[in-house]
């Protein structure tokens, strides 16, 4: 699309290490009713292993737990941060910081007593390091939302947890200052990119959207921020934190291919 062309520099495409950083649910995998069929699209799945090839990282942030989502993608050779950023896959196995796996006792109990008291068509899902509440598939997943919230709230408070929300999700987590933002930075200081991008379609994206700006504007990496909009339940928060938006994941496919064929002739 032409508003790519006028909105990014030449600069970051032209960088001597250019990245680009994906989030995978709503991004390159379309939104499903139940999380475990979610799949990556094969174009999606062949961009991305092009691009490897002429990029300096090419990487993948999810709230997914890392192995969930690196089987998902299928592409064993790319960098995959789950959990927000709490984990990383590295030298085929999942590497958790201790000040995070030491939070593990507390988030048993609380995921037993939320399956206590969860509601019909409710789905706890116990990723290690977090949990997620998914409520989609409720009856009515608002009134759900309203009802369980204080409760979530309340029995993770108890135990020393936070709460985050996304699309139709609860996020419990370590009360710790790790999110896709500094999932994001980290991957910049670690592969040392002087330009990079960041995709992403939830509210759970919006840290590292901020980052991006940030970043570019304190001069440290030429770093942009991907919304990826949908039809009706686009975040607020992403279409205000993003530096562009495209239309969907057909829409992040077509932004792959735009940026292969631009960093090729580069």
């Amino acid at each position: 699309m032409t508003i790519w062309k006028n909105i990014i520099p030449t600069t970051v495409i032209k960088a001597k290490r250019l990245g680009v950083i994906t989030d995978v649910d709503g991004t390159i995998s379309p939104i499903v009713d139940q999380p475990d069929a979610a799949q990556v699209t094969p174009r999606s799945r062949e961009l991305l292993t092009r691009l490897e090839q002429h990029l300096a990282l090419v990487a993948v942030v999810s709230g997914r737990a890392a192995a969930d989502v690196r089987e998902r993608v299928g592409i064993p050779s790319l960098v995959y941060v789950g959990n927000h950023g709490m984990e990383r896959w590295v030298n085929d196995g999942v590497e958790v910081p201790q000040a995070i796996s030491s939070y593990r006792p507390q988030m048993e109990v609380v995921r037993d007593t939320l399956r206590e008291k969860k509601l019909p068509g409710m789905m706890i899902e116990d990723k290690v390091v977090t949990l997620s509440v998914h409520y989609r598939n409720t009856e009515q997943p608002e009134n759900a939302a309203n009802k369980f919230r204080p409760l979530v709230q309340a029995i993770s408070d108890k135990h020393g947890l936070s709460v985050h929300e996304g699309r139709m999700i609860f996020e419990v987590r370590p009360p710790l200052e790790v999110n896709k933002g500094t999932a994001f930075k980290t991957l910049i200081e670690d592969y040392q990119l002087d330009a990079a991008f960041y995709i992403g379609d939830d509210v759970t994206d919006v840290d590292a959207l901020k980052m991006a700006r940030h970043l570019r504007e304190a001069g440290t990496c030429a770093a942009m921020g991907v919304g990826v909009e949908s039809a009706d339940d686009t975040p607020e928060s992403v279409r205000q934190e993003s530096d562009f938006l495209v239309d969907g994941v057909a829409g992040v496919e077509d932004f792959f291919d735009w940026l292969l064929k631009a960093v090729s002739e580069s």
